[in-house]
């Protein structure tokens, strides 16, 4: 892995949790990894009585997520939730982000998805991730080339092109899951339940692999290795 930096786009609080176990294992072997969140998660309340705190109950939700899969930075666009959309402002600052990141990496939402903020960042990401390269709005930044683009989940018509291990760190996803707590009826989960499931999940330590799709941006420099 030579990997500098690696950004990972959420449509929502919560969404790059899909790929924890990466993220956990790249950050440990000194990877910068980079989350950018489109929404604010401000339908995210299963309770009425959360509805005025929700937001910042997600902001310092997705810290603490961080703080568990050493995130270096979490960058917020804070648009309301069902509302994202590839306006020219949302353009712009996606640019802005990859241009001053300059990641090696970028990971997204695929297309195959019936949630409409997924499929907006899906088509705010892949547009804004090729214009960054380009000589173009000097103002957002120096052009960066974003070589490798990848799909964490969003795939419906294919194999994962894919598979990462992340065999002892797949309780990641659970550890990151557990921040979550004003998401956790929807988990259908108490805290109980994932510190049990976590507890056994490291005890087991299972094999254990992430899935990834390449999109037509993700050039191969040369013929991959063969797994051994």
């Amino acid at each position: 892995m030579n990997y500098k930096r690696i950004l990972v786009f959420g449509a929502h609080p919560d969404d790059e949790q899909t790929m924890a176990g990466t993220m956990a294992k790249l950050a440990g072997m000194g990877v910068e990894v980079y989350v950018a969140i489109f929404t604010d998660g401000r339908d995210g309340y299963p309770e009425p009585w959360m509805k005025d705190n929700i937001v910042e109950m997600r902001h310092a939700e997705g810290e603490a997520s961080d703080r568990v899969l050493g995130v270096k930075e979490r960058y917020r666009f804070d648009r309301p939730d069902a509302g994202l959309v590839n306006d020219t402002a949302t353009f712009k600052e996606t640019i802005e982000l990859v241009r001053r990141i300059r990641p090696d990496a970028v990971f997204n939402h695929g297309l195959h998805d019936r949630n409409r903020d997924h499929i907006s960042a899906n088509a705010i990401v892949l547009e804004a991730v090729g214009q960054a390269g380009e000589p173009v709005c000097a103002e957002l930044g120096e052009p960066w080339d974003t070589l490798h683009f990848f799909y964490y989940k969003g795939v419906a018509d294919r194999e994962p092109d894919l598979l990462y291990d992340i065999t002892g760190y797949a309780h990641k996803h659970l550890e990151s899951r557990a921040t979550q707590k004003s998401q956790h009826t929807l988990f259908k989960k108490t805290e109980e339940d994932f510190a049990a499931e976590i507890a056994g999940m490291r005890q087991e330590n299972p094999a254990a692999y992430d899935r990834f799709w390449l999109t037509g941006r993700t050039p191969l420099r040369d013929f991959p290795d063969i797994p051994t």
